[in-house]
């Protein structure tokens, strides 16, 4: 496996289950792709999100009814409280090639990882789930560092701008570029005065 970041607006997702764990993958996609849970009940947080509601016994679903679901969808998850189900509904998605998440059975060809979010940073954490714990744990660390990693990032696009302006060979943009994200005192001041640290940088770096 590879992992990818893809842009999900407007591509549809299908949910098999209605509780802890369907609710949680519905957390992670609502908002960015065409969500729709199918359920015989849901829990109370899921009907919070901005996703479709529908209301059926999956246990009692024929195949070519589970296959109409699928139709069109970009990504299918199953996390019902049955193994049996959820591998049944991976071979199904598997014949009408749909990617596939399996929240307990047979592995599908998807992981969805813990996941940090910025302004401008996106990073996820997957253990093949072997640990989800250390996934957690992973991404709670870099939960701490998000908003300064956030800023130099605003700070390296600013100045990275600001160099193509002059006539410095790209060797040197680059490692002026390199030193601006390891100088302590700028890493420093990003997590203290965001604008005012970019405008001593630009002094600093962006010059001939």
């Amino acid at each position: 496996m590879i992992p990818l970041i893809i842009d999900c607006t407007d591509k549809k997702v299908i949910i098999f289950g209605g509780g802890t764990v369907a609710t949680r993958k519905a957390r992670y996609f609502a908002g960015e792709a065409d969500v729709s849970v199918i359920s015989r009940s849901f829990s109370d947080p899921i009907t919070d999100l901005p996703i479709t509601q529908i209301e059926a016994d999956i246990s009692r679903m024929h195949d070519d009814e589970i296959r109409a679901y699928l139709r069109g969808a970009f990504l299918t998850i199953a996390a019902t409280s049955s193994k049996a189900i959820n591998d049944r509904i991976g071979g199904i998605a598997a014949e009408e090639g749909c990617l596939f998440n399996n929240a307990d059975g047979r592995a599908g060809d998807v992981m969805i990882p813990s996941m940090v979010r910025g302004e401008n940073l996106i990073i996820g954490f997957a253990t093949s789930g072997g640990s989800p714990v250390v996934a957690r744990l992973l991404r709670e660390r870099f939960e701490a560092i998000a908003p300064e990693t956030d800023a130099m990032i605003d700070l390296q696009r600013t100045l990275r701008e600001a160099l193509k302006k002059t006539d410095l060979p790209e060797e040197e943009r680059r490692r002026r570029l390199r030193e601006a994200a390891e100088d302590p005192e700028i890493t420093l001041g990003l997590t203290r005065a965001r604008d005012e640290t970019i405008r001593s940088a630009l002094l600093r770096y962006a010059h001939e």
